[in-house]
């Protein structure tokens, strides 16, 4: 985390003029977050984008921005939704971007190529925790983001057990250099986990997890793992 850390603070500059055209959806993913994303996802020099979870277009069009030469495919589960239309304005001039519909716990394992990257950003919870070690599994996707994985989740709990060396956006020596992207968002991050003089003191913003591929890990069995960890927590167990 220290060497994110390092590039966050030699690039925020030039990842805020980037993204100063890109207006704030509210409730949408973060800029610090997207900056996290950039960072790690450069590091794996990846060949595509997956995403899971388009929304309002947020994430889907920084990402189109961030990374311009790179195909970006978003995936959103319901074609009826009345963002599909808001993102479908907000994404029309990027030409790197194909937008899709499905269920993307199907559509995902399907589609993983050698080099690719995703971010999943629903599913959430253990849905999206099983859907990423199934991918791993794969062996093909070597980098993925969860959303929504704040210190206070069962996900982040299983994560830290289990995957000790995953890199979180609310990490605070990423997070006092990136929170200044956020000015335009302040207002809708919880409270607790807004920037203030020390740090977040439930950690900073909505949190992205970054799962890097290791070949030593079991991640069939870690899915298992996850499955009776998601029922516990259905069940109340």
């Amino acid at each position: 985390m220290d060497e994110v850390a390092r590039v966050a603070a030699q690039h925020l500059d030039a990842y805020r003029a980037r993204v100063a055209r890109v207006p704030y959806e509210r409730k949408g993913i973060l800029y610090s977050e997207m900056f996290f994303f950039q960072i790690c996802a450069s590091h794996a020099r990846p060949r595509r984008i997956l995403e899971s979870g388009r929304a309002r277009g947020q994430s889907t069009l920084l990402l189109a921005v961030a990374f311009p030469e790179l195909p970006v495919v978003s995936i959103e589960f319901d074609p009826d939704s009345p963002d599909v239309p808001v993102a479908e304005e907000r994404l029309r001039s990027c030409r790197n971007v194909e937008l899709r519909f499905g269920d993307a716990t199907r559509l995902l394992p399907a589609l993983a190529q050698a080099g690719d990257v995703a971010l999943i950003d629903g599913p959430k919870g253990f849905r999206a925790l099983r859907l990423a070690l199934r991918l791993l599994a794969q062996g093909r996707t070597r980098m993925i983001f969860l959303h929504d994985l704040g210190g206070d989740t069962p996900e982040r709990h299983f994560l830290e057990n289990h995957l000790p060396g995953t890199l979180y956006s609310d990490d605070p020596r990423f997070a006092r250099i990136a929170h200044v992207l956020d000015a335009a968002a302040s207002g809708d991050i919880p409270l607790g986990h807004q920037w203030e003089a020390g740090g977040a003191p439930l950690g900073y913003g909505y949190t992205l997890a970054c799962l890097q591929w290791n070949p030593r890990v079991g991640y069939r069995r870690l899915g298992w793992a996850a499955v009776v960890a998601g029922l516990g927590r259905r069940f109340g167990g």
